[in-house]
């Protein structure tokens, strides 16, 4: 019986778990420095399954604040050999046509890029941490993509932590652990690519396409579920110019007008979640609006060909895949915003060093605490050779899903697709047609 003034059991088993996790978590950019410089007396064999009884051996490749997420009965790593990912042939070609060619221009930005990885790496440690670190982060944003994406149905959803981290008593597809889902919102996802597309040497790398001589590329965000945000639509579109800023608009049925977002809005918890505009992905903002700083390699676990149809969570707060997890090489770089009244004072970006996605991001808070983990999720596509384009539309490492874990308040969310995830042969027509700013108003 719950007297006044008392906790039940389960509720002080719940907030000492969780004061295990925030202590190591409030460590902050100590810990993170640890873990970077960190190295595991032995690589985990492929085919092996590595449980909590042996998750110290894997420490050194499982961030701070995901290991403690991981550290938890029934929580299993089962471990794969290390994939070939590397981009199709078009890809590499024009990256051998252009090397050496781009060039870093005096803001930070690129000058003189057409198509392919604008930088080798082979040249990070020849010039200054800053200059490496801009040069990772433009590699990362024109890695191969192909036309870009769509998913027509992505879930997100808001877990919030219970007792002894058991299941709670409302749970949402992909949960498999513990925790309440407190809220579930259903997306469609597309974003299109216009410039700098290896595959169109013949029409100078560009769509011939509405603002493709100005635009690098177009996103359209629009929820269907629930009823209160069903037709809430975003169109964000990324100019050429490094220096210009984003123009993001929305479209909220409730207002029934069609508003502009501004920059300062992109840092604000997106949708109610624990991801912002700039997290999708680890980090989907623009370069010129952080610091970059090159900090070295490190090597991790990470689901780079996931197994599942959808995926699937465990842990306390269902935020460790159930899943095939490979080492991955990567490169890591720091990110600091240049606004002042940012809510993260740096971000830890871990990228894969064959495909440029990025593996994982570390984010601090104000007072340089651990505040949010973000682990991301891909799947290779069977090669289907039928056509050129099958080639090419099979060809890319698709975004599955992420979770954002944050370690101050020990919620997640969870994001993921649920339908396939489509790199699709667009036309020029149906590029103007879907992402057209007129369209804004009609929902999905």
């Amino acid at each position: 019986m719950k007297t006044k003034g008392s906790v039940t059991l389960g509720l002080l088993a719940c907030l000492v778990w969780q004061g295990a996790a925030q202590a190591e978590g409030a460590q902050g950019r100590e810990a993170i420095e640890a873990w970077l410089a960190s190295a595991p007396a032995a690589l985990p064999e492929p085919g092996t399954t590595v449980g909590n009884e042996g998750l110290e051996t894997l420490r050194s490749l499982l961030a701070p604040g995901f290991y403690d997420a991981a550290n938890a009965p029934g929580v299993q790593f089962e471990i794969v050999a290390t994939g070939d990912y590397a981009p199709p042939q078009v890809y590499q070609d024009a990256t051998a046509a252009n090397a050496g060619k781009t060039v870093l221009g005096a803001d930070g930005g690129v000058e003189q890029y057409t198509a392919g990885t604008p930088f080798d790496p082979e040249r990070f440690d020849d010039v200054s941490p800053q200059e490496a670190g801009l040069m990772l982060a433009w590699n990362h944003v024109y890695r191969w993509q192909y036309y870009g994406y769509r998913v027509k149905t992505l879930d997100m959803v808001y877990v919030q932590p219970t007792a002894n981290g058991a299941p709670g008593g409302t749970q949402a597809g992909g949960m498999e652990g513990g925790g309440d889902a407190e809220r579930q919102l259903v997306q469609f996802y597309h974003r299109v690519y216009l410039n700098h597309l290896a595959m169109l040497p013949a029409q100078q790398y560009r769509v011939n396409a509405n603002d493709s001589a100005g635009r690098y590329f177009k996103d359209l965000i629009s929820f269907v579920e629930p009823f209160d945000v069903a037709g809430t639509t975003f169109v964000v579109e990324r100019a050429l110019q490094a220096s210009e800023e984003d123009q993001v608009n929305s479209y909220l049925p409730s207002q029934r007008r069609v508003r502009r977002l501004s920059a300062k809005e992109r840092a604000d918890n997106f949708m109610g979640s624990n991801y912002t505009l700039d997290d999708f992905e680890g980090f989907s903002g623009r370069v010129m609006d952080y610091e970059w700083i090159y900090r070295g390699q490190k090597t991790v676990l990470h689901v780079s060909n996931s197994r599942e149809k959808t995926l699937r969570f465990g842990g306390p707060l269902s935020n460790v895949a159930v899943d095939q997890w490979e080492v991955r090489p990567c490169f890591v770089v720091e990110l600091k915003p240049r606004w002042e009244g940012h809510p993260m004072s740096a971000k830890f970006l871990l990228i894969d060093q064959q495909t440029y996605t990025p593996t994982m991001a570390l984010m601090l808070d104000r007072k340089n605490a651990l505040w949010r983990v973000l682990v991301t999720h891909y799947q290779r596509p069977t090669p289907d050779n039928s056509t050129p384009e099958r080639a090419l539309e099979t060809s890319v490492s698709g975004w599955r899903g992420s979770i954002a874990f944050d370690v101050s308040n020990q919620t997640t969310t969870i994001a993921r697709a649920t339908s396939a995830t489509e790199f699709p042969t667009m036309s020029e027509r149906e590029i103007n047609r879907t992402f057209s700013l007129s369209r804004l108003t009609e929902g999905r």
